[in-house]
C-alpha cells in the first residue's frame, strides 16, 4: 500500500540505522551483555514484519512539509503537501487532497480522479496471469526486505546503553558498533557501516518508539536518488494505536544532498501521519460516478 510503502521506506532507512553509535550521556543502568541486546534488535525487527501486515488495516492522513535551504541555512522555498491514504484492493492508495494547506484547484482534482480511475480499470480488468506476477513481485519485495533486516542485526555488535521513558513507555537504548566480520548478503546493506543511530526499544511489546541517526560517511547508492553527504539526519517516532498496533507518527531528514549528482542541496523533509483509523474489511469503495461522489 502506498502508506505502507512510505512507513517502509522510513523504517528501511532507520532499520539501516540501527547500527547506532553509544549515547554520549548513557543511563546509570548496567550495560546487558551482547547477547541480550542482539536479541532485542531482532525481536524488535520481528515485531515490526507483524505490525506490517495489520497497517494494511489502517488508513489515515499523511502530511509532507519540504523546505529547500540556503548556504547559510536560511529557508529558500517551501510547500506542503497533504494525502489521503486508503485501502483500495488490498493495498494502500494515496490520494492527494491539499497543497500548501489549501484544497486542490479543479485542475489538480480532476488529475487525481483520473489517477483513481486508472487504478480501479487496472485493478478491475486486471488477468490472473497479471495478477499472479503482481502478487509474487510483492512477495519478493517483502522478503527481500526481510532478509535485509537480518543483515541488520548481523551488521552490528550490540549493546544496551541504557534505559528511558519516552512518551510513557519504558524502552531499552540500543548501542552498537559496526561488526568487523559483517559480509552483506542484500543489495545496499554495505551502507550500514556509514551510519550511526540511536534506538528507543519498548521493553514491554518490543516495538521501536523512536530513532535517530546521521551519515557518517557519503552514501551513493540506488535506495537515495541523490548522493548523501556526512551530517545528513533521520529521526522517526512512532505511536501506539488502538492497543495492537505502532505506526509511524513523524519521520523528519535533514539532508546535505548532491542531488542527482549535480548540484549540492540542503533540504529538509518532514511527513506526520495522523487521523488513524481501522479499515473494515466489508467496505466497498467505489470509483467516482455521476451518482457516486468519493471523496
Amino acid at each position: 500500500m502506498v502508506s505502507l510503502s512510505l512507513r517502509t521506506l522510513a523504517l528501511a532507512a532507520l532499520l539501516a540505522l540501527s547500527g547506532a553509535q553509544s549515547l554520549s550521556q548513557q543511563a546509570s543502568t548496567p550495560a546487558a551483555t551482547f547477547n541480550d541486546a542482539k536479541e532485542i534488535v531482532r525481536r524488535s525487527l520481528e515485531a515490526d514484519d507483524r505490525t506490517a501486515e495489520l497497517s494494511r488495516n489502517y488508513t489515515y492522513k499523511r502530511y509532507e512539509v519540504r523546505k529547500h535551504l540556503g548556504r547559510n541555512g536560511e529557508v529558500k522555498s517551501s510547500y506542503t503537501k497533504t494525502w489521503d491514504i486508503i485501502n483500495l484492493y488490498g493495498e494502500p492508495y494515496a490520494r492527494l487532497i491539499q497543497k500548501n494547506d489549501v484544497p486542490l484547484n479543479e485542475k489538480d482534482e480532476k488529475r487525481e480522479e483520473q489517477k483513481l480511475e486508472e487504478f480501479f480499470n487496472g485493478r478491475k480488468n486486471e488477468s490472473d496471469a497479471i495478477r499472479q506476477k503482481r502478487l509474487a513481485r510483492e512477495k519478493k519485495e517483502r522478503d527481500a526486505q526481510r532478509a535485509f533486516f537480518r543483515d541488520v542485526v548481523n551488521a552490528y555488535d550490540f549493546r544496551i546503553a541504557g534505559e528511558e521513558a519516552v512518551d510513557g513507555r519504558d524502552t531499552w537504548v540500543i548501542g552498537a558498533t559496526p561488526s568487523k566480520d559483517f559480509h552483506p548478503t542484500q543489495p545496499h546493506a554495505g551502507l550500514l557501516s556509514k551510519l550511526k543511530a540511536t534506538v528507543w526499544i519498548d521493553k514491554q511489546e518490543g516495538n521501536w518508539v523512536k530513532a535517530e541517526g546521521e551519515v557518517m560517511e557519503t552514501l551513493s547508492a540506488g535506495l537515495f536518488i541523490a548522493r548523501l553527504h556526512p551530517g545528513t539526519r533521520f529521526a522517526l517516532q512512532q505511536a501506539r494505536v488502538n492497543d495492537e498496533i505502532w505506526l509511524v507518527r513523524r519521520l523528519s531528514v535533514e539532508a546535505k544532498a548532491r542531488v542527482l549528482l549535480v548540484s549540492n542541496r540542503a533540504v529538509e523533509l518532514e511527513y506526520t501521519f495522523s487521523d488513524f483509523k481501522k479499515f473494515a474489511v466489508d467496505t466497498k469503495i467505489l470509483p467516482a460516478t455521476p451518482d457516486t461522489d468519493l471523496k
